[in-house]
């Protein structure tokens, strides 16, 4: 279906990639893996004709078509609700629409007319025949999906935060349904069930899916071909994001075994040039010695992957047997109840994952937690000997500090003897070489809330709140913060939208619904069991 040939892109004379060939076919779901600054984002625009390739070529075969998401999408001007920008996809549907109620009109003036009578059964076959009737509801189903509520559908899409933005951008995309998907990043603004909803939706696809996604979780449970670049080439995998890591260690040993060899051999045929070229017998046999080492082609090894650091938090130090405890608290803003009659004590020591659906108040619950914000009832009582720590990707509390480097953000709140050199830390959180020296000011978002986990690591505390820490963050990032917060020694309550971040770490659950907070004191997958079988019991009763 698609056909990609000897594609080359170059920036300021440095390859992105060169010569890159691959094909993706009906029904394949095809993840695009690489370090960070690879040309991932490139190779999509590439292929969608947003960026001319210096040679090569990219073909769709005939009648088929291709639908983007890109990571970054500008907010709408107008005031279109948010489901109308998704059915605006429906270009055709929509044009029908509007022509048929036109000659509906015509009719009602001219019933006898035939030219009009044979226009209006023709738009309106094409209509049916496109689903017209049900595009509403196929569009709100898709929306659904994705987290919104039916207000959230009818709300100016402008008025929504970007996060929504780009969901609607994806709903659009998704109905209307072109052969190809090429999504770059589709999970980043997505809680875990709209994941799982994305999940099942791009399984069942009938057409092919070219994707990246930092899930690990997500990528799993879909593709089943990794193309990984890397050094502007191209390397195939066949399997999971699983497999790809295993093999790729593997094909890694490998590439070094031959490349050592070729070293020695290199090296063998240099020997016998440097002893030969200057005499008159042996200087022939020299030159032709040159000339076998000129055809070699030179094996080129990949950068080392990222070193397997262990970070640790300092010594939290001590805390009570309580971490929090919360006595009817209650959460409303103006006429909108977000939670009320929570009763819950929080143990110190635990790994608590806070779950529920996008608005159903996770996020208002760890800025109680962490102080930010005040209960509009009941009492909330910080356990003895708490220090508390809070990160939030949408706190910024590096405004006072825009003028320094990075280094000196993190020198600044690095303990007497650091757990590992502040480079390295940097380097962990995708900050590497001169990136060091970046000022705070030109950082974006994403880079922001990545440098105040680095800093966090660095600080002392016993109690950590969490909002969606693993939201900017590669595959290897999210293994680094995760082993961190595996090895502390103090209490950990966070929400993070990536399964398996959340499998991993959790040791209990609070799930939040319909303005209730129901505690499991299991880990994720059990939780997600009970509350199946509970969901099962109920359609049975």
């Amino acid at each position: 279906m698609l056909h990609v040939d000897d594609l080359t892109v170059r920036f300021a004379e440095r390859p992105i990639f060169d010569g890159l060939s691959f094909r993706v076919a009906a029904g394949q779901r095809v993840a695009l893996a690489g370090r960070n600054g690879q040309g991932k984002s490139t190779l999509f625009r590439v292929i969608m004709g947003e960026q001319a390739p210096e040679r090569g070529r990219v073909e769709l075969d005939r009648g088929r078509t291709a639908g983007y998401l890109p990571q970054d999408v500008a907010p709408p001007e107008g005031d279109e609700t948010a489901v109308e920008v998704v059915l605006g996809a429906l270009a055709e549907v929509r044009a029908l629409e509007a022509e048929v109620e036109r000659l509906t009109g015509l009719l009602c003036e001219r019933p006898e007319d035939e030219g009009v009578l044979d226009a209006y059964g023709r738009a309106q076959a094409r209509f049916e025949a496109l689903g017209g009737y049900d595009a509403d509801a196929r569009a709100r189903t898709i929306m659904d999906g994705l987290g919104f509520t039916q207000a959230r559908m009818d709300t100016p899409l402008r008025q929504l935060s970007g996060g929504w933005i780009m969901r609607a951008h994806l709903a659009r995309l998704l109905l209307q349904c072109p052969d190809l998907l090429i999504l770059d990043e589709p999970t980043n603004h997505l809680d875990i069930e709209a994941r799982e909803w994305l999940l099942g939706f791009l399984r069942g696809f009938e057409g092919g899916v070219l994707l990246t996604s930092h899930d690990r979780y997500f990528l799993d449970a879909l593709v089943d071909r990794i193309l990984e670049l890397e050094l502007g080439r191209l390397e195939v995998y066949h399997g999971n994001f699983t497999y790809f890591e295993g093999e790729k260690a593997v094909r890694r040993e490998r590439l070094r075994s031959s490349w050592e060899r070729q070293q020695k051999e290199l090296k063998a045929h240099q020997e016998f040039v440097d002893r030969n070229r200057s005499n008159a017998a042996t200087a022939r046999m020299a030159q032709s010695r040159l000339k076998v080492m000129e055809k070699i082609e030179r094996i080129e090894l990949p950068p080392e992957p990222p070193a397997d650091v262990r970070l640790r938090f300092p010594d939290p130090g001590k805390s009570g047997q309580v971490a929090f405890r919360l006595e009817d608290v209650g959460k409303r803003y103006g006429e909108l109840q977000v939670f009320d009659g929570v009763d819950l004590e929080l143990q110190s020591g635990m790994r608590l994952a806070v779950s529920g659906v996008n608005g159903a108040g996770k996020s208002t619950l760890l800025k109680l937690l962490a102080g930010r914000e005040a209960p509009t009832s009941g009492k909330l009582t910080l356990g003895h000997g708490v220090r508390l720590q809070y990160f939030s990707q949408y706190t910024d509390d590096l405004d006072g500090l825009a003028e320094r480097t990075l280094l000196e953000v993190v020198q600044a709140a690095a303990p007497p003897d650091p757990p590992v050199s502040l480079r390295t830390l940097l380097g962990c959180f995708l900050f590497t070489g001169n990136d060091a020296f970046k000022q705070v000011k030109v950082l974006s978002g994403g880079e922001r809330a990545r440098l105040k986990i680095a800093r966090m690591i660095l600080q002392p505390g016993n109690v950590l709140v969490l909002d969606e820490p693993t939201n900017h963050l590669d595959v290897h990032s999210q293994d680094v913060l995760l082993k961190a917060l595996q090895g502390f020694g103090g209490t950990v309550i966070f929400v993070s939208h990536d399964r398996q971040f959340v499998r991993d770490l959790a040791t209990a659950v609070l799930h939040i619904e319909g303005g209730r907070a129901a505690f499991y004191p299991c880990d994720y997958e059990q939780f997600r069991w009970q509350r199946a079988q509970a969901a099962r019991a109920g359609a049975v009763a």
